[in-house]
């Protein structure tokens, strides 16, 4: 009974979030921007044999999403197919916590893990939620996990992780904190137990499987855009370290404004080097705070994790062991070159929740060894700190999820319902707006907001930008305070004309009109 108990929990957890997605019909104005924005719109691309235009990640993940689409007949939904991939992924990764936690620290270390790391903050939100954060962390799980299995031979272990770190890279560039971390646990931890001309013989291997998974891609980019490895998150690290180009903003808004001034990382790295050498372990400081007192676990989680992470150190250096621990450091490190989001460290929730079970474990087989707490009632103290973790951690989740699932905006329906009923024909319209959804989901094009501070420039702006629809809702007004009278028609320039409105939350629908 008891080794299907790791089984039980994922089918429990598949029924959750099974009922919970099905509350989710299409995108809402957070991340999911992203899949509107980049991924569907590549994800047709790359189902047409046309070039991705995402330059942020890689096209692993839209190239997933429209095989899947094609596969399931589902290729005129792309949504759909994106939202329960992230459910399949987010119970496979808590699978693999297991599977990874019980091979370092035992079989219910690895099933508390599991139960912490699939409630925690906001991953069970981002299981339903179309976005590449739950696909990623099963990619990057699945390498430790294959990395560490010593039912396997050590050829196909540095194999299969090196074609999985590759795909790890081609989903998110930041994958190549995989790279460093195998190569360090071929070369330096020798996880294989192998002489130096063998480790380096499989470091080759690894190398080189790494590099024919991410060819296609590598050579394609090269072709395309000049570089294999091009890429502009050099803006996001721009926005970060020299905020007082953008006012602080690390939205689209600074990362288009940053565009003309960066075009590689050589630029963001001689504009102010020192300022980079000083804010850096700030950031490295900050997004470690952020992680134990932000929403990625609750406290008690991340403080027993770090406690974990010191007594692995002291009393449990297994190579394994220090393998996940370099990892963890090696991801916090990449990761200190961005902003803070919790989706993007649910990579250190899983080590959180891990390292956190097994410190509540560790602490009391410590004090036992020099005597201490000998009573058997000492012994249910472990398994109750476990209980509080899972109970608190899916206390706060519970609530996260409530607020995304009541976020819907569901004006984005409604204004799509009327552009189709106005002009059927696909991408025959051009709709101005912050975000993306109602373009996308009316098949019609996207026009970014424009960089407007008023109404005159925005009227001499669509003097050369002819538009069919702008959309003006309390985004909009928000990023550009200066049009706030569009926020009531009756205040609206007689140069637009409010054709539509949502009155639950005040989106409206202006025409530009133009000279016949």
């Amino acid at each position: 009974m008891k080794r299907w108990l790791p089984f039980l929990l994922c089918f429990l957890h598949l029924l959750t979030l099974v009922f919970l997605a099905r509350q989710h019909p299409f995108g809402n104005y957070a991340t999911e921007t992203d899949f509107y924005h980049y991924y569907a719109p590549d994800a047709e691309r790359i189902a047409a044999g046309q070039f991705p235009q995402n330059t942020f990640q890689g096209p692993g993940y839209p190239a997933i999403v429209a095989g899947l689409g094609k596969l399931t007949g589902l290729s005129s939904d792309l949504f759909t197919v994106a939202k329960w991939l992230s459910v399949v992924c987010a119970v496979l990764c808590g699978w693999l916590v297991f599977v990874l936690f019980a091979r370092l620290f035992g079989f219910w270390a690895g099933l508390g893990a599991q139960l912490i790391a699939v409630a925690s903050g906001e991953f069970p939100q981002f299981s339903i939620n179309a976005a590449t954060d739950v696909f990623f962390l099963f990619v990057c799980l699945a390498v430790l996990v294959t990395f560490t299995a010593e039912r396997l031979s050590a050829r196909w272990r540095i194999v299969l992780t090196g074609a999985l770190t590759g795909a790890a890279y081609v989903i998110r560039y930041n994958g190549l904190f995989l790279l460093a971390t195998c190569l360090i646990g071929i070369l330096l931890l020798n996880l294989f137990e192998q002489s130096w001309r063998e480790r380096l013989q499989s470091a080759a291997l690894f190398v080189g499987m790494f590099l024919l998974t991410a060819s296609p891609w590598l050579a394609a980019n090269y072709k395309h855009r000049g570089s294999p490895l091009y890429n502009t998150n050099y803006l996001n690290i721009a926005t970060e370290f020299f905020p007082e180009l953008v006012k602080g903003e690390v939205n689209q808004d600074a990362t288009r404004a940053l565009e003309s001034k960066f075009q590689s990382f050589g630029d963001v790295l001689r504009y102010d080097p020192a300022r980079l050498l000083k804010l850096y372990p700030v950031n490295l400081y900050e997004s470690l705070r952020h992680s134990i007192a932000g929403n990625l676990v609750v406290q008690l989680v991340g403080w027993l994790g770090l406690l974990g992470v010191a007594l692995a150190f002291v009393g449990r250096r297994s190579k394994s062991v220090m393998l996940v621990l370099i990892a963890g450091g090696l991801y916090w490190l990449l990761m200190g070159l961005n902003h803070w989001e919790t989706r993007y460290y649910f990579f250190v929730m899983v080590l959180y929740a891990g390292f956190a079970v097994f410190a509540a474990e560790r602490w009391l087989m410590l004090a036992r060894a020099q005597s201490w707490l000998q009573a058997k009632a000492f012994t249910t103290i472990p398994g109750g700190l476990v209980a509080v973790m899972v109970v608190s951690s899916v206390a706060v989740s519970r609530k996260d999820v409530n607020e995304f699932l009541g976020a819907l905006p569901m004006e984005v329906a409604e204004a799509r319902d009327f552009v189709i009923s106005q002009n059927a024909a696909p991408n025959s319209l051009r709709i101005v707006a912050r975000k993306p959804h109602l373009a996308y989901m009316s098949r019609q094009e996207w026009v970014f907001f424009p960089p407007v501070k008023s109404l005159e420039e925005l009227r001499a702006w669509l003097q050369t930008n002819r538009v069919d629809y702008i959309a003006i809702g309390k985004r909009e007004i928000k990023e550009r305070k200066e049009l706030k009278p569009l926020g009531d028609p009756k205040k609206a320039p007689d140069w637009l004309q409010a054709v539509w409105r949502y009155e639950p939350t005040g989106l409206i629908l202006y025409q530009p009109k133009y000279p016949k």
